[in-house]
């Protein structure tokens, strides 16, 4: 049989799902190139002083039909199945997630309670007089949720994820919220109303190892079905001819290498794939794709002379006096990936380029957690062992008001070389978790091997990843 050549740029979890759905079909040669010296990217793990620790707070669920009993079957006894225990730190206690009544009043104490609804209704009644089509995540919030409640938690949230929430596009809200609004959130309080599957998640897997062992395992499976993996490997051009990319050049552990293809598909981010597609910076898609925004991603480890000091896997904090956004305990995961009498736990937040938090050195943050972590009463400062801090630029995209104009024309010109396919978080700039990078392989397979043209798949996969949503 003769096999189509396929090269898959980038070995996150979308490069490996991808390479792993055409290695099993037996029908493509895969060729996933990676320039670091791992895969996995930020879903894989390391080692540290006796930790297996993982980049942040990482799950295996999905609401996607057919997509978590494949990963179940490609996992076997290597995942562990989980109840989730996480809850949102607000105004000095712990409050419940999925919301309760009585948590939520205890917490917020009766009068603001009362206000947060007297702020629902009035956004309620509004409207009714006159429903507006949101402009932004900011105007979104408040339409569905009362400017009050859009104050207290979204808007000080939003703001330390993303940055300023008045200049988010709303799609960023309609993604990361599973609710419809704030009647559907008032239902469930006064239990008229079930949480199901598709917004929020009960139980999740996890990889008994730390989460890097579901992107192994995928680079297991390709190489096993006779396709390859390389690590260190540098492109250093892709050749195109009549509109096709005919080869991909790279440094493959200093030697130079040729992989010729008949399909290129990328996850790499948009700017870089431009730039070795139109060679240089001249093209208009160059420049507009390196206006897409991007928040950098910081995690700070915190390892604290201590068997476990959560009760939950993670804890979101909104209020901007803690530094971070979300607190995660590895440990929590499975008690295994960390010796008997130390845990740590992972504080996460994002920032931009010129913000005081990125120019902080390692020694500022790692002291800023530990204040903010021993000021909401989780730890001494007595028990800290040590810090560890891991910094990833531009890896969460930041969709500005103007970002639907900005990835339409770098696509349209992308477009033009018809056996080009994107696919994964960075390479189609759409925010999404590890299980939709597994559906858009899955789909992109289907359809290739459904010999689908390269226009109609990458038409359709748009239209697909609109619907899918961020279920915490």
């Amino acid at each position: 049989m003769n096999r189509k050549k396929v090269v898959v740029l980038g070995a996150g979890v979308a490069g490996l799902a991808m390479g792993y759905v055409l290695a099993r079909s037996g029908k493509y040669e895969v060729r996933v190139l990676e320039e670091s010296d791992t895969c996995g990217g930020l879903c894989g793990s390391f080692q540290y002083n006796n930790f297996t620790l993982d980049y942040g707070a990482h799950k295996l669920y999905s609401v996607i039909p057919g997509v978590l009993d494949e990963l179940r079957e490609l996992m076997g006894n290597r995942l562990v199945e989980l109840p989730k225990k996480n809850r949102i730190f607000l105004k000095g206690r712990l409050l419940d997630y999925p919301l309760s009544l009585g948590n939520l009043m205890r917490v917020l104490g009766f009068r603001l309670f009362l206000k947060l609804g007297f702020g629902y209704a009035i956004s309620l009644f509004k409207g009714v007089l006159c429903r507006k089509t949101p402009r932004s995540y900011e105007e979104y919030m408040i339409q569905f949720f009362g400017k009050p409640t859009y104050e207290l938690i979204f808007e000080p949230l939003a703001d330390k994820v993303w940055g300023n929430p008045a200049d988010l596009h709303p799609e960023m809200a309609r993604t990361r919220v599973p609710s419809s609004g704030g009647l559907e959130v008032l239902l469930k309080l006064l239990k008229l109303k079930k949480e199901t599957a598709e917004t929020n998640a009960a139980t999740f897997y996890y990889p008994r190892s730390g989460f890097g062992d579901f992107p192994q395992k995928l680079k297991e499976e390709i190489q096993q079905k006779g396709s390859e993996v390389f690590v260190k490997t540098k492109v250093t051009a892709i050749e195109r001819q009549n509109g096709r990319v005919t080869a991909v050049q790279a440094l493959v552990d200093g030697q130079q290498k040729r992989f010729a293809c008949d399909f290129l598909i990328s996850t790499i981010p948009l700017g870089i794939l431009s730039r070795y597609l139109f060679c240089g910076n001249t093209a208009p898609v160059v420049h507009k794709a390196d206006e897409l925004q991007f928040r950098h991603l910081v995690l700070v480890y915190i390892f604290i002379r201590q068997p476990l000091v959560l009760q939950d896997q993670w804890i979101f904090f909104p209020e901007k006096e803690y530094i971070f956004s979300r607190i995660f305990e590895q440990k929590q995961m499975n008690p295994e990936l960390g010796p008997e009498d130390q845990t740590t736990i992972c504080c996460d937040f994002t920032c931009a380029e010129d913000d005081k938090k990125w120019r902080t050195d390692d020694a500022g943050l790692i002291e800023q957690c530990i204040e903010g972590l021993h000021r909401a009463g989780f730890i001494k400062k007595e028990d800290v062992v040590e810090g560890l801090v891991k910094r990833q630029k531009n890896f969460y995209p930041r969709y500005d008001c103007r970002f639907t104009e900005k990835i339409e024309e770098s696509m349209r010109q992308l477009k033009q070389v018809n056996n080009l396919i994107l696919t994964g978080r960075l390479g189609m700039y759409n925010y999404n978790n590890s299980d939709h990078c597994y559906d858009m392989a899955r789909f992109i397979g289907q359809k290739l091997d459904e010999q689908i043209s390269v226009p109609e798949i990458w038409s359709a996969l748009e239209n697909r990843v609109k619907g899918y949503k961020i279920v915490d």
